[in-house]
């Protein structure tokens, strides 16, 4: 078994297997197995996270995608507040490598990352030259949900220049599935069907119910260039500039929960309305970085950098002329268009005055800037802002050459939230060349974001306020909110032969201060409402059966329960496994077949999402007369498994054909 190197756990250089805390790699080369695209694409067949089909978020240890804090190159990237569009935003071509660490993290990363982190290492310059150019299409059995891609990357070094860069061109067309809208008239308390409205113009023009077909896979264009510049300034110091543009235009046809009509003064609100969804984003990612290795002791590392995202989102009606519009562009209503702007600044230094120990402290500034209509109740555009600074320190000391141990605290201050410290103990102690044991202690925090303090607008359950907001006629007065806090405990023991590796953890994580929306009379809001307790198992054993053939399984058991209502924790399997074979059947021929069981999920008092199979397989040929090109077929959801609605939906059985050129 290869050595795995890792930074994402201590920000330092360790191998996976000396870290005192659960980290999974995902490499260049696996990544290309899969014949992945996005990292949806990627994620979607790990063992370290879970990813829902049809919903497309992600969950590390069921804390849920909002505890799970997603960073590339280590940097946060501005843009929606949860993460399921950004599953289908970033490429694979631009991956180099994914370190998933399971716990939270707070201590190194701050807040959200209370769950754990996904960081993902782009492609970066190195000696020599090398490259390649890749292209695949495919759909599912219909012809449905079909997809086209053309993806490349470059690397290299000229003395002491060093460069790298990527690029990655995505259609996807789509996937739908035709549903039934019964429309609700009024406001959200008194709201009746359409033939029973006491106003006689809406009745008569509005039916009680309309077909539409649901986009569950949302026709879109994907642009994504990006890149690196290295110089060598002096044998001790390197200077790097770092850049990524992403364009993205999507659109599809849904069921709004809430549209205004054109009757009345103001336009009574339908409820359940189909709709025509157009969005145009873009972002712009740019970061200046320096390592200057002051002596063999001491390491000093800066960054710098400003992630803009701009989204402008059109909302329609498909039933217009039903509405009393002229047109559908005149029925266009309030949307999610905005920006937001994140601007941080870090100073990182590692001191190891002995082989034994090594000392890291850091230094943090981070501004949030998000721009969008739900911050004013006159649906105005209007920003809103918060800043972050923090102070960190963290100690590794190998004590024999058996125990390491490593601990770390750190201190984050909010401008409009409470301020928050975290803190770490770990350890890692080998018992001989096969056996490990690693226990830990981690704290990670998640401050309210700024919807939850700032959010004023109506919505299809009333008007919501956030937590900062002054409504004297309603009675709404400011207050603050807690950072949610999650307290980990872990224990892992870890096997490792020529042959075979096992890792297995058992681990406790209770949150505290979780934030809900609560109801408040004639209003929402949010408040540190509940708590939750995690329980669970994990298990991976990877065997190299022969030299052709490598078998890999995984279990995961998580016993979940917000402690407040005794219910499981939402979109929350309490079982997951997979088992998975790899076979290099010739020297040019290569088969990988998957297999993973998603158990039920709870997703509220009335309803609950069935379990599910998912079965794929690919195979990667590279001939023997055209060494440096690699042909790959994917067959996903084999056996056409049907995934609950609740969760989305999945297009079925997909075919994916793909082609690399390597120089």
């Amino acid at each position: 078994m290869d050595t795995l190197v890792v930074t994402s756990a201590t920000r330092t250089q360790r191998s996976a297997e000396t870290s005192p805390f659960a980290t999974s790699l995902i490499t260049e080369k696996e990544i290309m197995a899969l014949g992945a695209i996005t990292l949806r694409d990627i994620l979607m067949h790990s063992s370290s996270v879970f990813a829902n089909p049809g919903l497309g978020d992600i969950s590390i240890r069921g804390v849920g995608g909002n505890g799970t804090l997603l960073l590339v190159d280590g940097r946060r990237l501005g843009g929606e507040s949860g993460m399921g569009f950004e599953m289908n935003r970033i490429p694979a071509s631009a991956i180099e490598r994914i370190e998933i660490v399971k716990g939270p993290m707070g201590v190194l990363y701050g807040s959200d990352a209370i769950g754990g982190v996904i960081n993902i290492i782009t492609k970066k310059p190195q000696a020599g030259f090398e490259g390649m150019l890749a292209t695949s299409t495919g759909s599912n059995t219909s012809g449905d949900a079909a997809r086209y891609q053309l993806e490349g990357d470059v690397r290299g070094r000229e003395g002491k220049l060093g460069y790298s860069g990527w690029f990655s061109l995505i259609k996807q067309e789509e996937y739908s599935e035709n549903e039934t809208a019964m429309l609700l008239v009024g406001s959200p308390s008194g709201s009746t069907k359409p033939s029973g409205h006491p106003n006689n113009q809406v009745s008569s023009n509005l039916n009680d119910s309309y077909s539409v077909n649901v986009s569950y896979r949302e026709p879109s264009k994907l642009l994504n260039i990006g890149g690196t510049i290295e110089y060598q300034a002096t044998d001790s110091l390197v200077l790097a500039l770092d850049t990524s543009y992403l364009l993205e235009k999507r659109d599809g046809s849904f069921i709004a929960s809430m549209h205004p009509s054109n009757y009345g003064a103001s336009g009574f609100p339908v409820r359940n309305v189909p709709i025509e969804n157009n969005w145009t984003n873009d972002r712009l990612d740019l970061a200046a970085r320096a390592k200057w290795e002051v002596n063999e002791q001491l390491l000093v590392n800066w960054r710098s950098y400003r992630s803009y995202y701009e989204k402008e989102e059109d909302i329609t009606s498909l039933i217009w002329q039903d509405m009393g519009y002229s047109s559908q562009a005149d029925s266009s209503s309030v949307s999610g268009t905005g920006k937001v702007t994140v601007i941080n600044h870090e100073l990182l230094t590692t001191f190891k005055p002995l082989a034994t120990h090594r000392f890291l402290a850091g230094a943090e500034y981070r501004s949030e800037e998000r721009s969008a209509p739900f911050f004013n109740p006159q649906n105005i555009q209007e920003s809103v802002k918060h800043n972050f600074s923090a102070i960190f320190a963290q100690h590794e000391w190998d004590a024999t050459n058996q125990w390491t141990l490593i601990y770390g605290l750190r201190y984050d201050q909010a401008s409009d939230a409470e301020n928050a410290a975290s803190g770490t103990l770990a350890s890692n102690y080998r018992f001989n060349e096969t056996w490990r044991v690693r226990a830990s202690y981690a704290r990670g925090y998640q401050t309210p974001g700024l919807p939850q303090i700032f959010l004023n607008r109506e919505t299809p359950q009333g008007r919501v306020i956030g937590a900062a907001v002054v409504d004297n006629g309603l009675g709404k007065e400011a207050f603050d909110l807690d950072p949610e806090t999650s307290d980990n405990f872990e224990l892992g023991i870890s096997g490792q032969g020529s042959n075979i590796h096992a890792n297995l953890a058992i681990f406790h994580n209770r949150i505290s201060d979780r934030i809900d929306r609560v109801s408040e009379g004639d209003y929402t809001t949010y408040r540190n409402a509940s708590e939750a307790q995690i329980n669970g198992l994990e298990v991976d054993v990877t065997w190299q059966i022969q030299p052709a053939l490598k078998l890999l399984t995984t279990f995961t058991y998580l016993d979940t329960e917000n402690k407040d209502t005794g219910t499981s924790l939402t979109f929350t399997p309490d079982l997951q496994a997979s088992l998975g074979v790899k076979w290099q059947t010739t020297q040019n021929l290569s088969l990988y077949l998957d297999n993973k069981y998603i158990a039920e999920q709870f997703i509220d008092d009335k309803n609950q999402a069935d379990d599910f199979y998912m079965t794929n397989i690919r195979a990667t040929y590279l001939p023997a007369q055209w060494m440096n090109t690699e042909f790959y077929v994917n067959i996903e959801n084999l056996l056409d498994e049907k995934i609950d609605t609740l969760l989305g939906s999945d297009p079925g059985v997909r075919f994916n054909l793909g082609a690399r050129y390597y120089f």
